[in-house]
């Protein structure tokens, strides 16, 4: 049943992403096969075309490093989705650590004040807004 439950969260995360993009724009597009790409994000209008990796948390994995993946993942109650190059460029310390030097892999669950400030230009609109314009224009 547990895993049952982390299944479950996965998909409520992909699609509270899924749906913060849509307000933005995009259209969202699943891989057939994942290889480190969740999920595929495109907007048209622009050809902004966006590979993401879906976290619980703020991670960074030597894996994605120069492969253009954009890292979506939640803190504060409120979901970012940054390039993973720019993440490994603001880690910092996090670098230096036995983690990513001997598994190339670091996540935290709580950031600096600093690393949230490096974050901040890719935070969300909330979704409680963006549901309830959908909601609003709906009932229009």
């Amino acid at each position: 049943m547990e895993r049952h439950r982390s299944q479950i969260s996965e998909v409520i995360n992909r699609n509270t992403v899924v749906s913060l993009a849509l307000e933005q724009g995009f259209n969202a597009f699943l891989p057939v096969y994942d290889g480190g790409v969740d999920f595929i994000l495109y907007r048209e209008s622009d050809r902004e075309l966006r590979k993401v990796q879906l976290k619980g948390r703020w991670t960074i994995d030597r894996k994605y490093v120069g492969r253009d993946i954009w890292i979506a993942f939640p803190l504060a109650g409120d979901w970012y989705l940054m390039p993973h190059d720019e993440m490994v460029a603001t880690a910092g310390a996090a670098t230096r650590t036995t983690s990513w030097i001997g598994n190339g892999l670091y996540s935290r669950p709580r950031l600096s004040a600093a690393m949230v400030k490096a974050c901040a230009p890719y935070r969300f609109t909330s979704i409680a807004r963006v549901a309830d314009e959908a909601a609003d224009q709906a009932a229009a």
